[in-house]
């Protein structure tokens, strides 16, 4: 289940204090049918074509080898672990570019960007929703056969938000639409194994699901340092594409943020509020961050940072917090599923 709540707003101007109330908002559900067979890994062929794909685009990445990546690219800026069983790779990229790379035994399993391709792709950034639909006639049903008895079942924001597209016999393209401009923002592909893996939608099967990784603390650790990482480049990334101008990370506002994240998950609940009554404003304060105004984002169970932003840039109060031009610094916290940002206009 994926949940978010719209965002609070504390203002602090001369002793006044504004807060908008939260809202619950659950857009699917992720229970699973199952029946009893046996699931098999399948060795997946690494490269292949594609009438989908364009020559030359981010897409001709799929199956590439590491070594290919950094002959084009050069050697990654950050190296970062998932919960999924590869690293995300991120090279140097222009202001205007935003493109990761999830790499396992040395290959391109899954990769997102956000940036328009240079070459002419079926599907492109800033591509319309009504062009596509009528081009690949989105599904609320998407078959994984090359993994076995498996089917995607997506709800209607899903069909709306973020539709599949099979690029051939073995990968799969997720196409991340901005749901207030109905535009493309984001397309992630994915090997149908991983894809099967991550399971960011409802799914029935026959058989039995790949198992979860079985993560350390330390493990644990590194992932949501990476995520953290993650989520601030891409809210950066989109902020600039919406003129409202980069943040810059106030370490204090990133320490408030995690331990939000992480009493939100070792105590079972989901809100701006604790259950102590402490809200924003007391966190902030606990933390000795001084502020002229303030909102937050929080958010859980989503599959990864691009996820969660995703989720956010597509709910009306996340969206405005994202995007207000005010604000001048943000503090990123995440702790297992459980993500939390802290936006903040310093004095």
């Amino acid at each position: 289940m994926k949940k978010f709540f719209l965002v609070v707003f504390v203002f602090l101007i001369g002793g006044a204090i504004l807060m908008a109330l939260p809202e619950n908002n659950e857009p699917d559900e992720t229970d699973n049918d199952t029946n009893a067979v046996t699931y098999s890994d399948q060795t997946t062929p690494q490269r292949e074509s594609s009438s989908k794909v364009a020559s030359g685009s981010f897409f001709q990445w799929m199956g590439a080898s590491s070594e290919e990546l950094i002959g084009e690219f050069g050697e990654p800026v950050r190296i970062e672990k998932s919960g999924y069983g590869y690293e995300w790779w991120t090279f140097n990229q222009g202001e205007n570019e935003y493109n990761q790379f999830g790499i396992k035994d040395g290959t391109v399993v899954t990769g997102i960007t956000f940036s328009t391709q240079d070459k002419d792709p079926p599907f492109n950034i800033g591509d319309p929703y009504a062009k596509l639909q009528k081009q690949f006639s989105f599904k609320k049903e998407f078959s994984l056969s090359s993994e076995g008895d498996y089917k995607l079942e997506l709800n209607a924001n899903d069909v709306k938000a973020r539709p599949l597209i099979s690029l051939n016999d073995h990968w799969t393209a997720q196409l991340y639409f901005d749901t207030f401009t109905n535009q493309l923002i984001a397309v992630r592909v994915l090997r149908n194994d991983i894809l099967l893996k991550l399971q960011p939608y409802k799914i029935v099967y026959r058989g039995q699901l790949p198992q979860s990784e079985n993560l350390s603390n330390e493990e644990w650790d590194q992932i949501e340092d990476g995520m953290e990482r993650q989520v601030f480049s891409m809210t950066n990334f989109i902020r600039r594409e919406h003129n409202a101008g980069n943040l810059t990370l106030l370490p204090k506002a990133s320490q408030v943020a995690f331990l939000h994240s992480q009493d939100m998950e070792t105590r079972q609940y989901f809100s701006h509020v604790s259950p102590d009554g402490n809200g924003l404003k007391e966190r902030l304060q606990n933390g000795q961050v001084n502020y002229v105004m303030a909102g937050e984002n929080i958010a859980s169970q989503y599959v990864d940072a691009a996820a969660a932003i995703h989720g956010w840039l597509n709910s009306s109060g996340h969206r405005k917090t994202m995007l207000e031009k005010k604000y001048t610094h943000i503090g990123v916290g995440v702790y297992h599923r459980y993500y939390t940002q802290d936006y903040v206009t310093l004095p």
